[in-house]
């Protein structure tokens, strides 16, 4: 990490962040968030305390659909999964995106699928618990000390961080449309997004 200017920070520069007071000011997950997600670990990325906020105000945004969760809340939550089909398939892609960058270290794009799944989230009118419960296992990771006080809030008795890792459907996981490429005589003429299992004649309709 590099000062804010890009140069190298330096004690006789005077130009070194002191951990403490960023945790002081915003938080700890704040700054464990802001530093995962500044981008990969192989390169060299200034510090903009200003940039800080962004962090701050997504764990505020996670925050806040609490209130939208519980306000969903049944008996059986199995029977009250969200019904918006994007999400779904939304849920199962972040899933996948966040297991797959976290062992492949890209830390800055797995808290990116996560701000996007939150963006949707909170779109919807309702919103089930069980989802929330897989964003808040998702986020555990990068945010631990939020994830845990929502978790417990939810009346959890035991801890989020020895809760099992979410696992995706792999259908479930596709996206819901697909490009297809139109040729003519072994020449690309255009393209157009159709959903994923849309019949041949359609498709040829389409594309003429």
């Amino acid at each position: 990490i590099l000062a804010e200017g890009g140069e190298k920070m330096s004690k006789s520069k005077g130009n070194v962040v002191n951990p403490d007071e960023i945790v002081s000011r915003f938080g700890a997950d704040t700054l464990r968030v802001y530093e995962l997600f500044m981008g990969p670990f192989e390169q060299a990325i200034s510090w903009s305390t200003d940039s800080l906020v962004g962090a701050r105000r997504f764990l505020e945004r996670v925050w806040r659909l609490r209130d939208k969760a519980q306000s969903t809340v049944h008996k059986d939550q199995t029977k009250h999964s969200t019904q918006n089909t994007r999400l779904k398939a939304l849920l199962h892609q972040t899933v996948k995106k966040v297991s797959e960058d976290i062992e492949g270290m890209r830390f800055n794009t797995a808290v990116s699928a996560l701000m996007i799944l939150v963006n949707v989230m909170e779109k919807e009118e309702r919103l089930a618990r069980s989802d929330f419960e897989v964003l808040l296992r998702l986020l555990a990771p990068f945010a631990p000390h939020i994830s845990e006080e929502l978790w417990m809030r939810l009346g959890k008795r035991r801890s989020i961080h020895s809760e099992p890792w979410p696992l995706f459907d792999p259908e479930k996981a596709e996206a819901e449309t697909t490009t297809i490429v139109v040729q003519v005589n072994g020449r690309v003429r255009g393209s157009f997004e159709a959903p994923r299992g849309e019949m041949q004649d359609n498709l040829a309709e389409t594309a003429r």
